[in-house]
């Protein structure tokens, strides 16, 4: 067994310096095509050093700076701790979230495994699929004939791939007495769940009532003890049944006494102190469940998967005030929206802590 782990990890090694450098040359298109915006943001000399003196003292090298003024373009707000999404993405996630560990556990089909039985909602499924075997609500092997009786019962209700999905990718709302359902399955592959279509609460729904708006609550381990980033609520507009910033939506911050900050945002630097769609001011909106309740609720979920050390949880509020688990985002996160929204830096006071993790030695 000698020979094969030493080939394993040969081979591992080699993944993860290809997997590094292609996400390295991805997060460079990314921020040139934000080009309008960081070169807007001119840093002051004591700015620039500032920032270069931070890095230098943690990461043990000086940065590009595009990322740091392409969250100031937003706010307006300086900060020499902002965390640039490409050492997120191409060093920080791959150390604190094994690509194998990651992937296994991002799988959304995991989810009322893990996660079932802590008082936080889950969506009821209706039908899954894992590797192509297909199951019911209670993980029980059925066959396509049960899977399409089950499912004929069913109005409203949502299809997602459960596997290698990000930004709103392969999700759709679908009525299956309407629709050719084999067809459908077809079309999702191997690995999927159905599952009822969730009722947010009056606050949310009041924001855009075509999507189910969600907040994003980032958590990582830091000292043994699990932290919360900045927390940002993404908001759906013109009729869209979802509510990624990618396609379209809007995102604004949330305090921590659950009020949403003054500005929401679009990908491309668009803001709004009021929803362009139904008209809600932003500026101290209150929702109850946004301040505490959500971030210990993010805290309880992260103590059950200790094995990573970063995870993006997308949460909402159901009718019944309770947080309701969308998803758990392991690998491909992202630093950038809950930065650009709030004007903070994504790990606050912990970001040399968390930099001395990829210092360049």
């Amino acid at each position: 067994m000698g020979t094969v782990n030493t080939c394993e990890n040969i081979f591992r090694n080699a993944s993860v310096f290809i997997r590094r450098n292609l996400v390295q040359v991805g997060e460079r298109k990314n921020i040139k095509n934000k080009k309008s915006l960081y070169e807007k943001v001119e840093l002051t000399p004591a700015q620039e050093k500032e920032i270069q003196d931070f890095f230098v003292a943690h990461y043990g090298k000086t940065i590009p700076t595009m990322w740091h003024r392409l969250y100031q373009s937003y706010t307006g707000t300086f900060r020499y701790n902002y965390f640039p999404e490409i050492l997120l993405s191409s060093q920080l996630e791959p150390l604190t979230n094994p690509y194998r560990e990651a992937e296994f556990l991002g799988d959304k089909n995991l989810l009322p495994v893990l996660f079932g039985n802590l008082g936080i909602h889950i969506p009821a499924t209706i039908v899954s699929c894992v590797n192509g075997i297909l199951r019911d609500e209670d993980n029980s092997i059925i066959s396509k004939e049960t899977a399409r009786k089950l499912l004929s019962g069913s109005t409203n209700c949502v299809i997602k791939k459960s596997k290698n999905t990000s930004s709103g990718r392969d999700v759709e709302i679908i009525n299956p007495s309407k629709i050719d359902i084999e067809k459908k399955l077809n079309s999702f592959g191997d690995n999927y769940v159905i599952q009822e279509l969730i009722s947010q609460k009056e606050e949310l729904k009041a924001l855009n009532p075509t999507s189910v708006n969600t907040f994003r609550v980032m958590t990582y381990i830091c000292d043994e003890e699990i932290h919360t980033c900045p927390v940002a609520l993404r908001i759906g507009r013109s009729n869209a049944d979802r509510d990624n910033i990618h396609y379209g939506g809007i995102c604004v911050g949330v305090t921590k006494e659950g009020t949403l900050r003054k500005t929401a945002f679009s990908e491309f630097g668009d803001y709004f102190d009021f929803h362009p769609d139904t008209k809600v001011k932003f500026e101290n909106y209150y929702i109850k469940e946004a301040g505490t309740t959500i971030r210990e609720a993010a805290k309880t979920l992260h103590c059950q998967v200790p094995y990573l050390g970063i995870i993006s949880w997308d949460l909402t509020i159901d009718t019944n005030g309770v947080v309701t688990l969308i998803e758990m985002n392991t690998t491909g996160q992202s630093a950038w929206f809950c930065q650009m929204v709030n004007g903070e830096a994504l790990f606050g006071d912990n970001t040399g802590k968390m930099l001395e993790l990829i210092r360049v030695r």
